[in-house]
Parts: C-alpha cells; sequence; structure tokens
C-alpha cells in the first residue's frame, strides 16, 4: 500500500502547486516591479511550502475549496482519470491471469480451533464478491505502477542532469587556490562590508563565469584570466554579490527548488515556476547589491550583467548560485528591468525604502498564505475518522465469512445501520471497541500494514478477554467468533484507504486463550 499512498500524496501536491504556481506566475507577471523582488521570494516560499510539507491542514478559506472539484471531480480530473486506469489495470489483468480469480475463490483462511492457529479451507466465493475484491487490487495495483513510472522518470531525469552537468563539475573538481594578495585585500574588504565573518575562499577554475560553489566551505570560482577580464572595481561588485547569496542562504534554496523540479519532473507548471523562483534570487540578490551603491556605481553594475550575460554565452549549465545564472537574453532583459525599477526609487547611497510598499508586502505573503498554505476542509472531515477499532462478530455455525450476504450484513452493522435484514443475519455484531494502544505502537503498526505482504504479513496481538466477556453476558455458546481490527488512512484527499486484520475463532480457543494474533 505504501506506493500508491505516495503516488496519490504526490498528485495532490503537484495539482495543489500547480494552482499556486499559476497564480504566483500572474502577480510576478504584473506585480512584480510594484512588490519587488524580496516580496516575490516571500511569496514564492508558499510554493516550497506547499510541495514539502508531507501533513496537511483543513481551511474554510482555502482555495482547494473552489479549485478541487474542477481538480478532481470533473469527467477529465485527477480522481476520474485515477479510476479508469484502475478499469483499464483490470480489464488487462483479466486477460493476462485468468487463474488469479479462481485462486481468490478458494483460498484458505487463518482460524484458531482448541487454542491452535490452523489454515482452513473455506467454501468458494461468489463471483461478484471475487470481482469487487479483484477491482479493489487493481486500483492499487495500477497506482503502484504509475508510482513506479513517477519514480523511474524522476532517476531518469536525474541521470541525465549528471550527464550533462560532468564538464561544469570537472572544472569545479580541477580548481586551484587563487593566490592573488590584492584580490584577497578586495574580498575581506568585501565581507566586512556586509558582515560576513565566516571564511569565503577564493578558487581559479575553468568556468567561463564567477560561481559560488559549496554550503558548508563555500568558495566564490573565478575565471582563470580575472584579473584581465574583469576591471577591479567589476571585481568588487561580483564579489558582493556572491557574497550576498552566501550571507542569505540561497545556496540552500537554489538547491530545494532543484530537488522539487526533479520530484516534479512531469509538471511544467512546477518547473517553470521554479526556474522563475530561481530568477526572483538573482534579483533579490541585485538589490542587495544596488542598496550598497552609488547610483554611478548602480549603472556599472547594470553593465556588468550586459557583459556577463554576452560572456557566458548561454550555453553552459550552471553549477550554483550567482552569476552564471545569466543565461538567456530573456533573463538579462528581466534583471536589468529591475536594475531600473531600483535605480528609479534610490538616488546615491539614500535608498528609500516605502512604509506603503513594505506593508503591502507583508499583507500580500499573510493573505495568501493563508489561503494557499491550508487543504480542502474535507481533510479536516476525513481525518476525524483515524481511530483504530476492533470489532468481534458472531457467526452462527455454517455462516460463512465470506459469504457476500454475510459480508454486507457485517458492513451495515459496522456503520450502525439496523433493522430486520440485520437482525435475521447468521452474523451479529457483539463487541465494538476503540483498539487500544500507545502512540508509538500505533505508528509502529500503520507503517507495517503499509509494507507488509500477503507472503509475509505481520500479526497484531488482540486482547480477547473483553471479547470472552462479553460472549458470556449474551450467552452464546455456540458457533464462531470473527475478529476483525480496522485502521483507516485519511491522508490524501478523496482517496481513503483503511488496512485491516482479521481472524477466526471458534468458542473453545476464545476461552484458552487471553490474546490472539490477527493477520
Amino acid at each position: 500500500m505504501l506506493l500508491p499512498m505516495l503516488f496519490l500524496k504526490g498528485l495532490e501536491l503537484t495539482l495543489a502547486g500547480s494552482v499556486i504556481a499559476v497564480l504566483l506566475l500572474l502577480i510576478r507577471r504584473f506585480g512584480s516591479k510594484k512588490l519587488g523582488p524580496r516580496v516575490m521570494c516571500w511569496l514564492w516560499t508558499i510554493l516550497l511550502l506547499k510541495l514539502l510539507l508531507p501533513v496537511s491542514w483543513s481551511g474554510m478559506v482555502s482555495l482547494e475549496n473552489w479549485t478541487d472539484p474542477y481538480l478532481y471531480d470533473v469527467r477529465y480530473g485527477a480522481g476520474k482519470m485515477v479510476t479508469e486506469a484502475g478499469k483499464v489495470w483490470n480489464g488487462l489483468r483479466d486477460r493476462l491471469l485468468p487463474q488469479e480469480k479462481e485462486w481468490m475463490a478458494y483460498s484458505p483462511m487463518r482460524m484458531y480451533q482448541n487454542g491452535q492457529e490452523l489454515q482452513v479451507p473455506m467454501p468458494a466465493v461468489k463471483q461478484e464478491l471475487v470481482s469487487s475484491l479483484q477491482a479493489q487490487t487493481s486500483m492499487m495495483q495500477s497506482q503502484t505502477v504509475m508510482a513506479i513510472l513517477w519514480v523511474t522518470g524522476g532517476a531518469g531525469v536525474w541521470c541525465w542532469k549528471r550527464w550533462k552537468s560532468r564538464g561544469v563539475r570537472r572544472w569545479i573538481a580541477m580548481s586551484v587556490p587563487f593566490n592573488c594578495a590584492e584580490l584577497d585585500r578586495l574580498l575581506e574588504d568585501c565581507c566586512r562590508e556586509i558582515n560576513i565573518r565566516s571564511r569565503v575562499r577564493l578558487m581559479r577554475s575553468a568556468l567561463p563565469y564567477p560561481a559560488l560553489h559549496g554550503w558548508f566551505r563555500p568558495v566564490i570560482l573565478l575565471p582563470y584570466e580575472s584579473m584581465t577580464l574583469y576591471a577591479k572595481e567589476e571585481l568588487r561588485l561580483i564579489l558582493l554579490h556572491e557574497l550576498w547569496h552566501y550571507k542569505q542562504k540561497d545556496i540552500l534554496m537554489f538547491l530545494l527548488a532543484r530537488f522539487l523540479r526533479l520530484i516534479h519532473w512531469f509538471n511544467p507548471l512546477i518547473r517553470l515556476a521554479l526556474n522563475r523562483f530561481e530568477e526572483d534570487l538573482e534579483i533579490r540578490c541585485d538589490w542587495r547589491v544596488l542598496r550598497q551603491l552609488e547610483r554611478e556605481e548602480g549603472l556599472s553594475y547594470g553593465l556588468l550583467l550586459i557583459r556577463q550575460g554576452e560572456l557566458n554565452g548561454g550555453t553552459l549549465p550552471s553549477c550554483g548560485p550567482g552569476l552564471p545564472l545569466l543565461t538567456g537574453a530573456s533573463r538579462v532583459r528581466h534583471r536589468l528591468g529591475h536594475v531600473a525599477v531600483f535605480l528609479k526609487q534610490s538616488y546615491g547611497n539614500v535608498n528609500v525604502q516605502r512604509p506603503w510598499r513594505i506593508l503591502l508586502g507583508i499583507s500580500v505573503t499573510f493573505m495568501l498564505a493563508f489561503i494557499l498554505l491550508p487543504s480542502n476542509n474535507l481533510y479536516g472531515l476525513l481525518r476525524q475518522e483515524q481511530t483504530p477499532m476492533l470489532y468481534a462478530y458472531w457467526l452462527e455455525e455454517g455462516a460463512n465469512p465470506r459469504d457476500t450476504d454475510v459480508i454486507n450484513s457485517m458492513t451495515a452493522q459496522m456503520i450502525g445501520i439496523t433493522g430486520s435484514a440485520v437482525g435475521d443475519s447468521p452474523v451479529r455484531l457483539v463487541y465494538q471497541s476503540p483498539f487500544e494502544a500507545d502512540a508509538f505502537q500505533h505508528t509502529w503498526n500503520r507503517l507495517h500494514l503499509l509494507i507488509e505482504s500477503e507472503e509475509q504479513p505481520w500479526p497484531i496481538q488482540v486482547d480477547v478477554r473483553p471479547i470472552r466477556a462479553t460472549m458470556h453476558e449474551q450467552g452464546l455458546s455456540s458457533g464462531n467468533v470473527l475478529l476483525m481490527l480496522h485502521y483507516p488512512y485519511r491522508p490524501i484527499k478523496y482517496w481513503g484507504f483503511s488496512s485491516g486484520k482479521k481472524m477466526m475463532s471458534d468458542l473453545s480457543s476464545l476461552e484458552l486463550l487471553d490474546s490472539m494474533k490477527v493477520y
């Protein structure tokens, strides 16, 4: 069950992330220059959190309350597509594995007899029940196949990216210390200027552009011919840019964006949004540098971006955050546009911080987080049904626990339906109670229920003394008892899982044993 659940959870996250990505892309297109790159990076953080958080919580004003019906319930929605995939897989399995139905119809059942565990042959199951069980199994198997395709595709994309960047990684590995006293003094001055106390090293590399590399041991990589390629003032601007990347922990953000792009490799909206997020990290860093510069220096910084874009040529992959991310004319234009906006707002060394702009950015961020991070209100309703329950059914002599009528009667009694149909049934619910265990044991049981197989089931020990007392109170002295332990799973909207354990027992075993295993 683990792979289907992971697939459906990933599908839920990628659909919710797509809605957020579209909204943020529109805000970026029409309002980024008003909000500024810092606020845009705050907004992109909402998308990162949505894609990363494995646990969701419900919200009455969540955007998903309005978008989910279109994503899941319509004819071509995710819910209908997953259901149709299960039906197609069921038809293929009928043609490829026709003998499986026969095995399901005649499979034996575990049972306690006189205190001993046995495999007891049971009467054949009716065809309609076999078909229902097979349809449920097909749904799980089709989701398992889709999960495997998802993981395989991600692994393939990762291998392709590694192969494409092999040259860059080789150049980084072959970098050597940049032994230049003048440049070392310039680096120390830049570190003092932006209050960085950690040691940042300078290295020469075969890369045609400057770049920041490494997190625990940060290194600024410069081309071999940096002293002739750039003037001293340009080198200062480059060092300030890379040091601000280091101070703002942008390397982690870039790595996180690339990881999420790999996970959601099939979703073009997520990939596009994460690319724009990386661009906004660069623009935020530009603004940080520009706040330290005079107006003439700001103009020189814009000219440096143009020249570095020409040097990069747009042909080489980047190795990390920094100036090499200027690969492409559109990115250069976008960054230069923000540089121009900043220079219009700031004069000399005085940065005009408009209170209304900061207040607007904080308000927009909190408002969007309030409606985008929570999940559909349906989540809260589903998660209320999480308590593991233990049921005990009394079956009269000769009652088949796998007969369709008996199963329907057990289900009706489990959910509280009463009436003559239940009263005349050969099965009666005699005990119902939450399954008592500590939180760690419940977590352990749920984990094993997800990863166990039919060949290697995970038994759970159940105390049967309360059930025995109930049987005595009701004066039941013949027949059998069917124990059922039910673990519901509601971590995914629109898809509810449940995993159960069961065991048949005769009444003599119930008298002999204080606890029994359910499988």
